[in-house]
């Protein structure tokens, strides 16, 4: 074998000295012309580091535009050329008096909460961006004591936030989670990129999506963006999971699981809609919008005069059939001269808004008229039904001029429409989307005042501002609001969108019932069942404002709000009779009787805040 072994080597040797084996490494690549030096390729570096953050990546403070614009042009917390930091911190002291309207409890709230955000943003390629943004939402003072009876445990905090098994009612602690968490694809086919995640939406002024920043933990939505976006032209492909049952593995549960919180009687619910605009530049800009929500009905009330489950197949009265889906499409535009970012005109005295929106689709309720029992008893089977379908609309307009560049004359109007019978088949009531329902900066009181008080619903309000901007003062700016019913028949709507009336109205149910909490309305336009004259002022409000940014960094807002209740509300407190449909007949009521829930004409808000943007 050794022989073997040694031939082969000599072969090799003769080989190699017959035919030279050379072995070559790459070497860099040597200039021909010395005097030339050669071309280095640079490090990608983002591009948001020099021109400032883009929207999209902005959009979880509430903050004026001066100071929105420092912090996304500020290059000092970028950790190099593709990572940056930010801090958002916003303590808010509230103040809110009888905005029930109610002598007997006048409901003074005297709060402190505070917004807290920690964000990362990583653009480490033209191909890819990502952001991750930590939120803390809290009430001063808010937290769980450490344990009862120790007089240290007021000062404890980071309770551990406990939940059992189908409890009736689940309160949660003061929420610390995270607020975005989302990757950007870019340079897709045909020119479009991709948004995946949980994220923020803005769209237009925010009145049907947007992210509710004013609010102390914001609107999230986690779903998916496919976006066409050209100089003149955007548009935007959505869907988003906002309500969502089923848990996942190995311990990840959902909040809204019923499995494991018998408190969450919510339905699975998609939205999924296109927004999209298109702008000629400097002059006018128009977005065309359609917006659809699905959601999945579980609930089974009980029909107030069988007794038996709403989705019984034995109830003829039913108004809520399983098995059936609500279908809210709302579709609309907006035409606006506000071309660049939704700020005032640049160079222009006149600005302009108009917004209008139309609905349709079924809320999965099949209606009957319950009065049919009384002549046709014997045939309740045969009673005809029809889909309750969707009907409503708003309508809004906002113009303003500014004078000499400072002081700004502004006047809106907004429609929103109501219902005056919630017994039929037709819900005229405009329904409000996933919006934030209180508007945007520089307009962020012009939907219907800082009170918040208020929704986009049987709603027909007026109002104008005037504002008037400093050098080194700030801006100041007083708005008066007129806010009336569109339909006096329909309930008064709070921000919430619940109707300040009885729950079963608000649920359509066609068996109204006294309450003690409520506005004037008539539930099926009868005006033989009124008691008192139906009113059509809510209520008036006058609100007075003031932002001034400290430095770089830090603004303070300060607010105050008086409103004064009209006839609609005080025609109700002050009612002595009240009408029963059940009896069909007016009987004593019984908080005039007992001198409970009468009329307190005026109330109050006002707001001191600090914003911190970094």
């Amino acid at each position: 074998m050794y022989t073997k072994i040694l031939k082969r080597t000599k072969l090799i040797l003769a080989v190699t000295l017959i035919f030279p084996l050379s072995i070559s490494f790459a070497e860099p690549i040597q200039n021909p012309n010395p005097e030339t030096p050669v071309a280095e390729t640079k490090p990608y570096s983002s591009p948001m580091k020099e021109k400032g953050l883009d929207p999209d990546f902005n959009r979880h403070m509430f903050v004026e535009p001066s100071l929105s614009k420092h912090s996304a042009t500020s290059s000092q917390f970028w950790l190099n050329d593709v990572l940056r930091f930010g801090l958002y911190l916003r303590p808010r002291q509230e103040n809110r008096y009888n905005l029930d309207f109610n002598a007997s409890d006048k409901a003074y709230v005297d709060r402190t909460l505070q917004t807290s955000s920690l964000y990362f943003l990583f653009d480490p390629s033209p191909y890819v961006q990502a952001k991750v943004t930590l939120q803390d939402a809290r009430v001063w003072g808010g937290e769980s004591p450490a344990s009862t009876g120790d007089l240290r445990a007021n000062f404890f905090n980071n309770t551990a936030d406990l939940y059992s098994r189908n409890q009736t009612n689940a309160v949660s602690l003061n929420q610390t989670g995270v607020r975005e968490a989302f990757v950007v694809l870019n340079k897709l086919p045909f020119y479009s990129k991709m948004q995946i995640g949980r994220q923020i939406w803005a769209y237009g002024d925010q009145r049907l999506i947007g992210g509710g920043n004013w609010t102390v933990n914001g609107l999230s939505f986690d779903g998916v963006r496919l976006m066409f976006e050209f100089e003149q032209i955007k548009l935007h492909f959505l869907m988003a999971r906002p309500y969502w049952t089923q848990s996942g593995p190995n311990g990840v549960v959902s909040a809204n699981d019923p499995k494991l919180n018998s408190a969450a009687n919510g339905t699975d619910t998609t939205l999924v809609g296109t927004y999209n605009s298109f702008t000629i530049p400097d002059w006018v800009t128009l977005d065309l919008y359609s917006i659809g929500i699905v959601r999945k009905w579980k609930r089974n009330p009980t029909n107030p005069i069988t007794g038996l489950p709403a989705t019984s197949p034995d109830d003829p009265l039913a108004t809520n059939r399983s098995r059936q889906n609500q279908n809210l499409v709302t579709t609309g535009f907006r035409l606006t001269n506000r071309t660049k970012g939704n700020f005032l005109p640049e160079g222009k005295a006149w600005d302009f808004t108009w917004e209008s929106a139309f609905q349709s689709g079924t809320s999965g309720r099949r209606i009957q008229d319950p009065y049919l029992k009384e002549y046709l008893p014997n045939e309740w089977d045969n009673i005809r039904t029809e889909r309750e379908t969707y009907t409503g609309q708003m309508h809004v307009f906002q113009t303003g001029y500014t004078f000499f560049k400072k002081l700004r004359l502004g006047g809106q109007l907004l429609y929103a429409s109501g219902d005056k019978n919630r017994a039929d088949g037709s819900l005229s009531t405009f329904q409000t989307l996933a919006n934030p329902r209180f508007g945007v900066i520089p307009y962020f009181n012009q939907v219907a005042g800082i009170s918040e008080n208020i929704n986009a619903q049987n709603l027909y309000s007026k109002s104008v501002s005037l504002t008037y901007t400093t050098d080194a003062f700030g801006q100041f700016q007083i708005t008066y609001f007129q806010n009336d019913k569109a339909e006096k028949q329909d309930a008064w709507y709070a921000i919430s969108g619940a109707p300040n009336s009885t729950a079963s109205i608000g649920e359509r149910n066609p068996y109204p019932v006294s309450s003690d909490k409520g506005s004037t309305e008539n539930f099926s336009n009868n005006s033989y069942s009124s008691p008192y004259a139906l009113g059509k002022r809510i209520y008036t409000e006058v609100d007075l404002t003031w932002h001034g940014q400290i430095n770089d960094f830090v603004s303070l807002w300060l607010g105050v709000g008086y409103l004064q209740a009209g006839d609609a509300v005080r025609n109700y407190r002050n009612s002595k009779l009240q009408y029963n449909a059940q009896t069909q007949s007016f009987e004593w009521n019984q908080n005039f009787l007992q001198g409970r829930n009468q009329l307190a004409k005026e109330a109050y808000m006002a707001y001191a805040q600090i914003n911190a943007a970094f």
